[in-house]
């Protein structure tokens, strides 16, 4: 295993036929840590993942991946990487415990070793009870599970996850999580999501747009490069309030939360606090507090999503 994972990547493109799935992605990563990938629906996160697994044909200026070469043989890199796709990839007809065997067998585990990785895994994942149980009759967020536990078992430099929690339950997300988190000190950890609360437990942040890296950062990196001010809206119809605020020209978005409205305002067309709480005050309904709240994750991905529609790139 390498003792720093690294990754280096430099104008890598991938074309499917006539269609850029990958359009000149830069990306330098050092070290142990948890890496969120996120972006829209066909921004290309899919396929940076399976690059960097070594699964794709490639070209680059650059492609190194733990000290390998991305456009040379990678049968080398691969015995380094855990990689799980977004659907279901193991073999539904073996066990789960059978399951683990077939993959220690490929990585040439040693039968103590295995047994010792197997039980752990198992232990942490909650799937002790269910070793002998067929991967086809697991449910949903066990299926992801052992995806997660079965790429672990060769304990990988690099773990590459596409959705890993997406439609499973919040338990099995949280089993998720923590696992991911005990792996963070160890392993290069890339991860694609669209859950917001994940986003904020990453190290760091890419955003990925028509094939390119258009942001990176840390959370609080992404926040503070906002230029928007966030606020509450509390009264008796979050709904209607946020309609009406909505309507205001200086509100860039008014969203219900639970039980007030949330609303964004661009900093650069932000009025006077007289003026901003005299317009609340007058809104119908009613709203009885208006309160600022910080910038989130959701307003910092709104925000290089509204960039990259209009065309610009964000800071």
């Amino acid at each position: 295993m390498s003792v720093q994972p690294s990754l280096r990547l430099r104008g890598l493109r991938k074309r499917f036929g006539q269609r850029s799935a990958l359009d000149g992605v830069d990306l330098t990563l050092e070290g142990p840590q948890i890496v969120g990938i996120v972006g829209p629906d066909g921004a290309g996160k899919t396929t940076l993942l399976r690059a960097i697994a070594g699964l794709l044909e490639i070209a680059a200026d650059e492609a190194s991946v733990l000290g390998f070469d991305l456009r040379k043989d990678v049968r080398a890199l691969k015995a380094q990487i855990g990689y799980v796709p977004q659907s279901f990839s193991l073999h539904r007809d073996l066990s789960v415990y059978e399951n683990l065997r077939f993959t220690a067998r490929l990585h040439r585990l040693g039968n103590e070793e295995f047994e010792r990785r197997t039980e752990s895994l198992l232990a942490r994942t909650g799937l002790l009870p269910f070793a002998d149980r067929p991967a086809g009759a697991l449910s949903g967020g066990m299926k992801q599970k052992l995806s997660i536990a079965n790429a672990l078992l060769p304990e990988p430099a690099l773990l590459a996850l596409d959705e890993p929690t997406a439609g499973v339950d919040v338990m099995a997300r949280d089993e998720i999580w923590r696992i991911l988190e005990e792996r963070r000190g160890k392993s290069l950890v890339l991860i694609s999501t669209s859950y917001l609360d994940e986003t904020e437990a990453c190290d760091r942040l890419l955003y990925l747009d028509e094939g390119r890296v258009v942001a990176q950062g840390t959370p609080a990196e992404l926040r503070a490069q906002v230029p928007v001010r966030l606020l509450r809206a509390w009264g008796s119809d979050p709904r209607a309030i946020a309609k009406a605020a909505g309507a205001l020209p200086y509100v860039v978005s008014a969203r219900v939360r639970g039980p007030f409205a949330r609303i964004e305002i661009a900093a650069e067309e932000l009025p006077g606090e007289a003026r901003l709480y005299a317009d609340f005050a007058g809104l119908v309904p009613r709203v009885r507090l208006l309160e600022p709240a910080p910038v989130d994750m959701e307003s910092a991905l709104l925000f290089l999503s509204r960039k990259q529609t209009q065309g610009t790139s964000a800071p």
